[in-house]
């Protein structure tokens, strides 16, 4: 029994050597199995991680070039100083070629870029238009389309203070003439920056006039709109006519339902003119306490109508002239309320006075490239909208299968607004091929972008995108432009670093890189 209990122990314990050999062989195949699994898993992983990152792992970053604010002249259309050119329209007389003569510089090599164009219809006070009449406008108007000048359209039956007397005894003429000229007007709305007036009054300044009662004034008005195109913007003479018009038009819509315009159309065109600026507390009369509202002072009514414009002429121009030497137009106090105003044109020719008072003022403004300059200077640069291009900022994460993130940030540093239609283009250029990416377009992003919401005083942020991923390792140029719609003529920009070969102002350099 004994020797048999120990061959059983010995047997068993061989079995178990036996099992134990059999678990490790098994163990070693599943070793060397996961070995070789982590091994190509390893290369796999190294191969994908290697491709990924030459094809995936991009850089892409921004070297900010943007040129330094610059004074001096620019071209900046539809605003600045105006030349004034008068034309008597008598029947059956042609104007001759030198009546059609157009200058675009002064004696100083200031370059004009308005026109105030003045057609008296005295000759016409009791008939309509003839053809010779329609005609010479046609021909002034054709003779200015041939230049970069944009034009002010003023009409009048007077140039001598006498309204009453020159303008014609029935409104019907009035009326007739507005329908006879708006449609030559139509023929050059492209050029017209703005009309001035309703035709009527001393100097067609509304003022000594049969024909400013609120319904005649309105009449004119409505008129004068519905015979000229959407896109022409018109002007009456004080913030009361304006709000005595959109009151009558409110208030008795059944009087002008013949002439079918809403009073929305005039709202968006309809602007002031001013030939008594910065002239007096009241601008020589421009400012007055309505018959039926409490009086007020006449600090307190300029500031009121201040306000007024303010709000009103971000989207509508206004302008005229500056008069009377007094301390309303001492260079602080006129820099101020221009920019209140938002006049975007002066008359250089009047009031000499005032004009050479500023000539001879030193603009005084710590930090400020036109500190020790003449206001004249400030003044002549910021008639209008006056765009400083600010700042550039660009960020991308790499390993990011999406877009870039920028912005650039520009200033509007003028008096107004614009308020025709311009084109705005940021775009990429690569510095290898020479292709151009377009990145913001106002054109296609009207809403976003559109130049003509770019307020006078505010600084303005256009936010754009690109994709790293698509675009081949180099260098791009990031260019701003800013355009006339119909052309590629381009609208400065108070900076230097502009490209001629890419036709706008160079922001910077784009790295791509992987």
């Amino acid at each position: 029994m004994y020797l048999s209990a120990a061959n059983g122990n010995f047997y068993n314990s061989r079995y178990t050597i036996k099992v134990v050999i059999i678990q490790m062989k098994k163990f070693k195949k599943a070793l060397i199995i996961i070995i070789c699994l982590l091994a190509i898993l390893l290369i796999g992983g190294g191969t994908i991680l290697h491709y990924y990152k030459t094809r995936h792992y991009i850089t892409a970053s921004l070297k900010e070039e943007m040129g330094q604010e610059i004074t001096g002249a620019l071209n900046r259309p539809d605003c600045g100083w105006y030349q004034l050119r008068a034309y008597y329209l008598r029947p059956g007389t042609a104007l001759s070629a030198s009546d059609l003569y157009v200058n675009q510089t002064d004696d100083s090599g200031y370059t004009y870029r308005l026109s105030l164009v003045e057609f008296n219809l005295a000759g016409y006070r009791d008939r309509e238009l003839d053809e010779t009449a329609l005609n010479n406008i046609r021909q002034v108007l054709e003779r200015f389309s041939g230049t970069k000048l944009s034009v002010i359209v003023r009409f009048l039956y007077d140039w001598d203070g006498l309204g009453l007397e020159k303008e014609p005894d029935d409104i019907a003429i009035i009326l007739q003439h507005m329908k006879q000229a708006g449609a030559i007007l139509n023929e050059y709305e492209d050029i017209i920056y703005t009309t001035q007036g309703i035709f009527v009054g001393s100097w067609a300044e509304m003022h000594h006039s049969k024909y400013l009662s609120a319904e005649d004034m309105t009449k004119l008005l409505v008129c004068y709109a519905s015979a000229t195109s959407p896109s022409i913007y018109l002007a009456v003479r004080t913030p009361n006519h304006y709000r005595t018009i959109l009151q009558e038009m409110e208030e008795h819509p059944e009087r002008y339902s013949q002439y079918d315009i809403s009073i929305e159309n005039i709202k968006s065109r309809l602007g002031l003119f001013n030939d008594g600026m910065l002239g007096s507390a009241s601008d020589t009369g421009t400012y007055q306490n309505p018959p039926d509202s409490a009086a007020r002072s006449a600090e307190e009514l300029r500031a009121d109508e201040l306000a007024f414009q303010n709000k009103l002429c971000n989207n509508v121009p206004n302008g005229g002239e500056a008069v009377i030497d007094n301390p309303y137009n001492d260079w602080k106090n006129a820099i101020n309320d221009l920019k209140a105003m938002h006049v975007s044109y002066l008359n250089q020719m009047y009031d000499e006075a005032v004009i050479n008072k500023w000539k001879n003022s030193i603009y005084q403004e710590e930090g400020s490239i036109y500190n020790e300059m003449t206001a004249y200077d400030y003044i002549t640069d910021h008639l209008g909208a006056r765009f400083v291009l600010r700042k550039c900022d660009f960020s991308y994460t790499p390993y990011q299968k999406g877009p870039a993130k920028g912005s650039i940030t520009l200033e509007n540093t003028g008096f107004s607004n614009l308020y025709h239609p311009k084109r705005f283009t940021l775009t990429l250029t690569s510095q290898k091929t020479g292709e151009t990416i377009t990145l913001l377009d106002s054109d296609r992003e009207k809403d976003d972008i559109d130049p003509c919401r770019w307020n006078s005083g505010e600084s303005i942020t256009l936010p754009f995108t690109l994709m790293p991923f698509e675009l081949a390792d180099g260098d791009y140029m990031l260019t701003a432009r800013l355009t006339e719609p119909d052309s590629s003529a381009v609208i400065s920009f108070a900076n230097d670093g502009y490209v001629e070969a890419l036709n706008g102002y160079r922001l910077g350099t784009i790295t791509i890189e992987r």
